[in-house]
This record gives C-alpha cells, structure tokens and sequence, in this order.
C-alpha cells in the first residue's frame, strides 16, 4: 500500500471510524486510540484491497472486534476492582470488630487453593504453570528449561488453566490472573 493510497483510507473513514467506536464504547478517547490501532495494523499489513469496499468492510471489523475486547476488558478490570472492595471491606469489618488475629487475607486464600489445586495437576502441567505464572516465564524459556516444544507447553498452560478454572473458588478466580507474576 502507497502512502497517498493509506492517507486516502485514513481521510475517508476515520471520522467514520471513530463515531463508530464512539458509539459502542462510549468513550471518545478510547475510540480514537483503537481507529489509531486499526490504521496502524493496516499499514503494517500492507494490505492490498480489491476494491475500496472491501477496505471498509475489513476496517469496520477489525474496529469491532478491538471495541469488543476493550469491553470485555474493562467487564475483567471492574470485577476486579468490584472482588476487591469487597474483599478489603470484609477485611476492615473483620479487624475492626473481631481483631486481626484469624483473618485470612484474599490473597493468602487464593495463594492456598491455588498450591492444593496446582499439587493435583499432572507433573509435566504443575512445572509448566508455576514456571509461568509464578516465575513469569516466556513460553520459550519454558520449553528450553522443560526441554519440550513451545506447542507443548501451550498444552500444558492450558491444561492447567483448565484445571484451576474448574477447581478455584469462583471468586476468586478473578484475582488470579491480577496476582500472578506471568499475566
């Protein structure tokens, strides 16, 4: 893609772009960070349209896919920020009126859970999930030092991942991934 041909695309769809995202998002801010993420993702593509149709056609999906994560994102941040206030509001009733002996923390209750629910994990998932979500290993480093191939180390995460999500307390599960090093 030309230069002229890009600044074309930017001219014609970018307020269009950003009402769109405006729309759905509700935020003009974040509506222009993502037209600003769509049209660098096409630039970098170099992406060769058959017609200027089918350029809106992707621009205008790719756009909504973005403002569906940024939402869904922001749905995991205020379950977070929702878990917590709760959990610290728990925390202050119980040391306000019972005294902090006996309280067990969020964390210190995840961190407990997550070590029994990780020591049932087959070996080859329990060394593959602490490496990466205790040590915050990359995938790469994982298989080098488990001495796999990263697509295995994928199934293990996964596998893992599986396991927790099924065993965790639900609530929090939703710290988990706030908590852990290798998110």
């Amino acid at each position: 893609m030309e230069l002229k041909q890009f600044e074309h695309l930017f001219r014609l769809y970018s307020p269009r772009l950003k009402r769109y995202a405006a729309v759905i998002l509700r935020d003009e801010t974040a509506a222009d960070d993502l037209v600003q993420d769509v049209f660098f993702q096409l630039w970098q593509s170099r992406w060769q349209p058959e017609s200027e149709k089918n350029t809106g056609s992707w621009l205008f999906t790719l756009l909504r896919n973005k403002c569906l994560n940024s939402l869904k994102h922001k749905i995991v941040e205020e379950k977070y920020i929702l878990q917590s206030a709760r959990y610290e509001t728990e925390e202050l009733y119980h040391i306000s009126f019972m005294g902090a002996s006996g309280f067990v923390s969020t964390e210190e209750k995840l961190m407990t859970e997550l070590e029994i629910i990780i020591a049932e994990m087959p070996p080859k998932c329990q060394t593959a999930f602490r490496l990466k979500w205790f040590e915050g290993k990359k995938i790469r480093e994982i298989a080098e030092l488990m001495d796999i191939s990263t697509t295995m180390v994928d199934k293990h995460l996964a596998r893992g991942i599986e396991i927790v999500r099924q065993k965790l307390n639900p609530d929090l599960f939703v710290f988990l991934f706030f908590k852990l090093p290798g998110h």
